[in-house]
């Protein structure tokens, strides 16, 4: 009797294939047309291999990307931003009052807004640093207009620096529109911090169209291979609060720190001023006025080269490594069996196939390994945002939002995990049942919804690039009635970019979570009639009642209608297996021994190991451990490794009662 229960067993798993967590009915009456079932199932099984291939590439997401993001040099990055003098760039006309002569501003030209920018014994150096600079212009004009421009200065960009404008004739435009307007010269007023003057300091960068060292144009290749024109010898200068005026050979200013994996991998960013030549960018940007050296008709912009440093990177790295090949192995079993299964599916054989997010709850290590790895995605989102005005930065921003994105959903099905391990106490009082959620919905929602918010479009990109450098100011500039950081920012640096977008991407996160839970629970209403997952027929299982079921919120489908029900007996399906994190293997038959279906020796591994039981060599140290043997259908716990001696082969399994 024993065998006959045995063989009708298998009979019904080999005609399933554990291919699926369908309802099963067996009975003598039962006329499903044998056809359309196996149709059916080859959908069912095809679907959940293609779900399983881009949960792969989601998990392995974070490799790919980092090998991406090296390339770009995330770690020690330094491009030219692009600037021009349109209101995309935040240009604004500030006052075109200011007359300057060989002993710098003429009494009374500049406006009382204007003068108030800076303190002012450093806007009387400015003027007179302006005249000694433009003195070849000077010569030719007993006086030069000066234009004063705002970049910034608003709440929604949130810093501020000042420019110059020189004109011959008359006042140049801020937002010129008809084509090249001829200029004498430009300069940029920013602060900074320079270590002999404790205070802060103003940074002045000028470019002077009649001295001879500034007509020569150097291409400059940053990190990431573009080139950029630049002017070279161009002048930078340093205005001391007290007025003060200082040949400055850095020329640096925006050194910010940021820290979002903490003080061991400090982000340092910092900017080199320059001035650009626009010959190729005036197409490329779309200008339709721009300022051009009257003489040296050179097309001319203020600018920065910004780049950053992240502290210990190479240990960054090489954590990502690791962990990245601890991932590979770690999902190995789950490769093998979607392998095994496409394999089955391509050659209309019955296959084991499920569909691995729903298990990741109970592949806690393997969870670990994923946020591991693409935690320092929340670097990247981090550093990516200095380069905004740069060819590739919205790439680079793009490939940090989906490392952000997967790394928040997998950290929340790792904390749900967690919860749900901690609520053992629980499930007695709660009557074995469990609120669900769909696994591979919340995972495909939440990422596609977060990434699609971050890098749909780049209004985000744009907030969080001015959120950078409206860092807290050690010292600076008032413009617009408001004072504005312009360069010196105080040493605790400036918030992460995902402080600031907290809201974005954890809004999306819980949504897709709810509606997961929301279409997991009508599904139940509309086929079973309860909003609630019992689990009580799992302690009848030999297996489940010893991996313990889930206790109070699971993404498993341990619905009795998903075990085979033969007489009182409940028999889990080897896809059920998988999915709480074993696999089956089977002793190698020896080549003269023959061996009826029915008396083969199935042993139970964890999936970790799956790989190794059956591929490992000999002489590896580490001995997969068995959990358990399936004698006669039923499962029987045995503790200790693998008998090395043996050799075993790839099963789908056997159900189990």
């Amino acid at each position: 009797m024993l065998q006959n229960v045995r063989g009708l067993a298998y009979r019904i798993q080999s005609f399933h294939g554990g291919s699926g967590n369908m309802s099963v009915r067996v009975g003598t009456n039962s006329r499903i047309d044998k056809g359309a079932q196996e149709n059916q199932k080859s959908y069912v099984a095809l679907t959940r291999i293609l779900s399983n291939l881009v949960a792969g590439a989601l998990v392995f997401l974070s490799v790919a990307t980092l090998i991406v993001l090296l390339s770009q040099h995330m770690f020690a990055r330094t491009i030219v931003s692009a600037n021009a003098q349109t209101e995309g760039f935040f240009w604004a006309p500030y006052g075109q009052n200011c007359m300057l002569n060989a002993n710098g501003f003429v009494p009374n030209t500049c406006s009382a807004v204007e003068e108030s920018a800076i303190v002012p014994a450093a806007w009387t150096a400015v003027g007179v640093a302006l005249a000694q600079q433009w003195s070849l212009e000077l010569a030719k004009a007993s006086s030069l207009y000066i234009t004063t421009c705002s970049i910034g200065g608003t709440a929604a960009v949130g810093w501020a620096n000042l420019e110059f404008i020189a004109g011959y004739t008359g006042f140049p435009e801020c937002l010129p529109t008809n084509g090249a307007q001829p200029v004498a010269g430009m300069a940029m007023i920013e602060t900074t911090i320079r270590e002999n003057h404790p205070d802060g300091v103003y940074l002045m960068t000028l470019y002077s169209d009649l001295t001879p060292e500034m007509q020569l144009v150097q291409s400059y290749v940053s990190t990431d291979g573009s080139v950029a024109p630049l002017i070279e010898s161009v002048k930078r200068t340093v205005i001391t609060q007290a007025g003060g005026i200082e040949n400055d050979v850095l020329g640096l200013s925006s050194i910010i720190t940021s820290r979002p994996l903490g003080n061991r991998y400090l982000v340092t960013s910092a900017c080199h001023t320059e001035i650009e030549e626009l010959s190729g960018q005036i197409s490329a940007l779309g200008l339709t006025g721009w300022s051009q050296g009257a003489h040296s008709k050179l097309p001319i912009v203020p600018g920065w080269n910004c780049g950053h440093t992240v502290a210990n990177a190479n240990e960054l790295i090489a954590i990502q490594v690791i962990f990245a090949i601890m991932t590979l192995l770690l999902l190995s079993g789950d490769l093998l069996t979607t392998y095994q299964g496409l394999k089955g599916v391509l050659g209309g054989k019955p296959v084991l196939t499920y569909a691995i997010l729903s298990g990741l709850e109970r592949r806690k290590l393997l969870l670990v390994c994923i946020l591991v790895n693409a935690m320092p995605g929340l670097l990247y989102m981090d550093v990516s945002r200095i380069y905004y005005f740069t060819d590739n930065g919205f790439k680079i921003w793009s490939l940090s939002a989906l490392m952000v994105a997967s790394f928040v959903s997998f950290g929340w099905l790792l904390a749900l995990s967690i919860l749900d391990w901690l609520c053992r106490p629980l499930r007695s009082l709660l009557g074995q049942k469990c609120l669900t959620y769909s696994a591979p919905l919340y995972m495909y929602a939440s990422i596609a919804a977060i990434f699609y918010l971050l890098a749909g479009n780049d209004i985000l990109f744009k907030q969080v690039y001015n959120a950078f450098y409206a860092a807290p100011p050690f010292i600076g500039m008032f413009i617009n009635n408001a004072t504005w950081p312009s360069g010196a920012y105080v040493a605790d640096g400036t918030p992460t970019a995902f402080t600031e977008l907290q809201s974005d991407i954890l809004t999306p996160l819980f949504v897709a979570w709810a509606a997961s839970i929301g279409y997991a629970t009508l599904h139940r209403i509309a086929m079973a009639r309860r909003i609630f997952l019992s689990t009580n027929w799992c302690s009848t299982n030999s297996f489940l009642s010893h991996v313990t079921p889930p206790n109070v919120l699971t993404t498993l489908p341990l619905e009795q209608t998903n075990a085979i029900k033969i007489g009182n007996r409940m028999f889990c399906k080897p896809s059920t297996m998988a999915l709480l994190g074993y696999a089956t293997v089977l002793n190698a038959p020896d080549a003269t021994a023959s061996m009826k279906k029915g008396d083969e020796e199935f042993t139970i591994v964890s999936i970790y190991s799956l790989v190794l039981a059956l591929y490992g060599p000999k002489w590896v140290c580490v001995t997969p451990r068995a959990v358990g043997d399936i004698i006669a259908n039923t499962f029987r716990e045995t503790k200790g490794p693998l008998d090395r001696t043996k050799s075993y082969i790839y099963t789908r399994g056997t159900c189990i009662s």
